[in-house]
């Protein structure tokens, strides 16, 4: 039988062919990374305005390696974007010109509805003058472009707004990065002699008093910044001394470890922790509404989510060695094993972050060889190995004397001076350090960048400190003293690396001068007392006398604490493992901490809450344990109290091997504790595993007595010993977990600290 269609069918099939194909969505990026600031092969154009007074424009080291990674990362099978359709410009070429016109013709003009954009900055910023701007310092904020020395204007946030703001006007979903500084204005602290990513305003006034338009991330873009707009953004090196933006490091990081699904926000958590721990005097930013928020990262409003792709074999050498598509990126690591169709193969070497090397494992004896996988073949992780954790970087100046006398002499004339004498710069903050380094006395002052004066003479340099002003005097340590504490023999074995350059340090052996004695404790490098509620590691160890005779096991026994929990800090857990909570913490009349900051004697409860709010179908349950490390280094087993007992959950008296995940598990009957000093910053550990852990108090150690050593039962246990620090990779199983949440504990009258408000 044959249908004829009538004549509206025919005429709306007519325009429907006519009509031109339905657009896809479509991914598209522009990365700039600027470390050569020489502008050394650019020739200034004719019309260009003269330059500003020097700015101090001082190459960075870690900007180009950064947009290396970031390309990689969105090329790599989870997020999906296209060679072609990415747009990078480092250093060099990454002109006033060159920027501008890559965000109109790459972003602008081809986006449209459903797109997913992004755009990342790595380099200087800075501020330009404007008699018209609207900020109530009459400079806009700015990023600094490659040929900035030659005279050409830096690209101001009005700029960029009304970019922004028309690829929003498509309908694209919007994400911006900035890893730069938006101050021109002195460092917060000492310049310890860290890359800060900013340089000197351009006082050339711009008079632009036009309108840009609304913020993007007030109509829908989601916007993080490496720094608030009055810090400073800094450099670091990871542990194979590549170097990088801190914030990007955190970010690529967290990135690796988040899920596919994961929202952005929890990205960003992710981020926060890690640069509370690398880089305390930086606070990054996000702005965005709770879409943009709640959505992945790089993912369209409403986008499914993603399951992470197996790794694929993408070709075998004569030699039995596999290369496959997945690396870095997809959480694998050296001594990883992978499975499919009965053969184990194990990660023998990474290639760049999204390809690694692999070869099969050799079969029991009496089973035959195992078969040759062909490419294409998928492979599920069966076996994951933590890399070995970052030693911790210490930094020993060793003086030729044990300081006393000098320190003595410096004391009476500060007196006579009336200069502050600081005993504990973690407790006072001081505007002027005196040290010993390299053979000689050094003077920083305060909020002064690169600002050093060097000498032999201490009192000389002393004598140059303003009255009224504040000093804290950090004596070095007698050799005797530095052998004693044998950190040279041990370094990099038990987990802690001497350092020659204070700048690359965690912590930093310090003498001081009170009460007629000389003490010496370790001391977080750059850090100052107001910075202390949102750093994750304690701000120094306990003071001993000089000459008191355990003084050096005491140094020796404070440092092993440390770097314990350093390790902690710095554990990674397979990304897989991850479970579908978070942990939160609610107070005693039922409402939910929100503000990151709990209140001294306060009672409190653990809770985990479902992903976005809601269940996620169906899980297995796991045996989690809760405990907190706080600000002085002691940990203490929240949940359970009483061994792995009632702490698989979701709790169900059933033994079924998959349950229904509930909006919200409480850890325990009523509630679970209580806040005590000392306070700080307090982060909470979220461990979630498979089988229970014959012994959950190895979690648990008090951060002044030493800490004794325990027998790991199975690889994962052995890897919780001492936090991750292990001196090679080590197998553990794929399906465990550690989340960290951070709080800052402030007494009971304390009021709530002054943070900056989200834009």
């Amino acid at each position: 039988m044959r249908i004829h269609p009538g004549a509206a069918a025919v005429a709306a099939l007519s325009v429907l062919l006519a009509a031109p194909p339905l657009r896809g969505s479509e991914k598209r990026a522009v990365l700039v990374g600027i470390n050569d600031y020489t502008a050394s092969r650019l020739a200034a154009p004719p019309a260009m305005p003269s330059p500003s007074d020097d700015r101090e424009w001082e190459d960075l080291e870690g900007a180009v390696t950064d947009v290396g990674i970031l390309r990689e990362m969105l090329v790599s099978r989870r997020y999906g974007f296209e060679p072609a359709d990415i747009v990078t410009l480092v250093d060099q070429q990454a002109t006033r010109a060159a920027i501008l016109d890559a965000i109109d013709q790459k972003l602008v003009q081809p986006s449209g509805s459903g797109d997913v954009v992004f755009f990342y900055y790595s380099g200087h910023g800075s501020q330009v003058a404007n008699s018209c701007s609207d900020e109530p310092d009459g400079m806009d904020e700015s990023i600094v472009p490659a040929d900035s020395r030659l005279g050409a204007p830096d690209i101001r946030d009005k700029e960029l707004r009304r970019l922004f703001n028309a690829v929003l006007d498509s309908g694209a979903r919007l994400t911006i990065v900035f890893d730069s500084c938006h101050s021109g204005s002195g460092v917060r602290g000492f310049d310890a002699g860290q890359r800060p990513r900013s340089v000197k305003p351009d006082l050339r006034d711009v008079t632009d008093g036009s309108d840009a338009g609304p913020r993007p991330e007030n109509r829908g873009a989601l916007v993080l910044a490496s720094a608030q707009d009055f810090d400073f953004a800094y450099e670091l090196r990871d542990s194979e001394d590549n170097p990088h933006g801190a914030f990007s490091w955190a970010l690529e990081n967290a990135l690796r470890d988040s899920s596919a699904s994961e929202p952005a926000i929890d990205v960003f958590r992710r981020a926060q922790a890690r640069l509370r721990v690398e880089m305390p005097v930086q606070e990054p930013v996000i702005a965005g509404d709770s879409t943009a928020r709640l959505t992945p990262f790089l993912g369209a409003p409403g986008e499914r989510p993603r399951r992470k792709a197996s790794v694929a074999v993408e070709s075998v050498d004569p030699d039995g060695t596999y290369m496959l598509q997945g690396g870095w990126v997809d959480g694998i690591t050296i001594g990883s094993e992978l499975e499919a169709n009965d053969v184990r193969l194990e990660v023998t070497a990474l290639c760049g972050i999204a390809r690694c090397e692999a070869r099969a494992i050799a079969p029991q004896a009496g089973r035959s060889a195992p078969a040759v996988l062909g490419s294409g073949t998928l492979l599920d992780i069966v076996g994951w190995a933590a890399p070995p954790g970052r030693a911790l970087q210490v930094w020993m100046p060793v003086g030729p004397m044990d300081g006393s006398a000098v320190a003595r002499e410096l004391w009476r004339e500060a007196g006579r001076r009336k200069i502050l004498w600081i005993a504990d710069p973690t407790e006072t903050a001081a505007t002027h350090l005196l040290r010993w380094r390299g053979g000689r006395w050094e003077l920083l002052e305060r909020g002064a960048r690169a600002a050093s004066r060097a000498g032999a003479d201490a009192m000389q340099l002393m004598r140059a400190i303003p009255p009224s002003s504040s000093l804290f005097v950090q004596l070095p340590a007698p050799a005797a003293l530095a052998d004693a504490v044998g950190l040279g023999a041990r370094g990099e074995d038990d987990g802690v690396a001497l350092t020659p350059d204070p700048r690359a340090a965690d912590y930093i052996l310090a003498g001081r001068y009170i009460d007629g004695r000389v003490e010496y404790a370790w001391l977080r490098r750059a850090l100052f007392p107001e910075e202390r509620g949102r750093v994750a590691l304690p701000s120094r160890s306990r003071w001993s006398a000089l000459k008191a005779a355990e003084t050096p096991l005491v140094l020796a026994d404070a440092v092993m604490r440390l770097r314990r929990v350093f390790g902690w800090q710095h554990l990674e857990s397979p990304p897989e493992g991850a479970p579908p909570y978070d942990l939160a913490v609610r107070a005693d009349d039922g409402s939910l901490v929100t503000s990151e900051v709990l209140v001294g004697q306060n009672h409190y409860g653990l809770v985990l809450r479902a992903r976005n709010g809601r269940p996620a179908g169906e899980i297995q349950r796991r045996y989690a344990y809760v405990f907190v490390v706080d600000s002085s280094g002691n940990s203490v087993l929240l949940f359970p109290l009483g061994g792995s007992v009632e702490n698989r959950v979701p709790f169900d008296p059933g033994e079924a091997q998959a349950v229904h995940l509930p909006d919200e598990i409480t850890l325990g009957e009523r509630v679970s504790f209580r806040v005590k000093p000392p306070y700080g910053a307090d982060t909470y550990f979220l461990l979630t595993t498979d089988d229970a852990l014959p012994d959950p108090w190895s979690l648990e150690w008090d951060g002044v007595r030493a800490v004794h050593e325990r027998s790991g039962t199975s690889p994962l246990q052995t890897l919780l010993r001492f936090g991750g620090m292990t001196r090679s990779p080590l197998p553990t199983p794929a399906n465990w977990s550690i989340e960290k949440l951070t709080f800052q504990s402030v007494p009971p009258q304390a009021t709530h600290p002054d943070r900056k408000a989200m834009p």
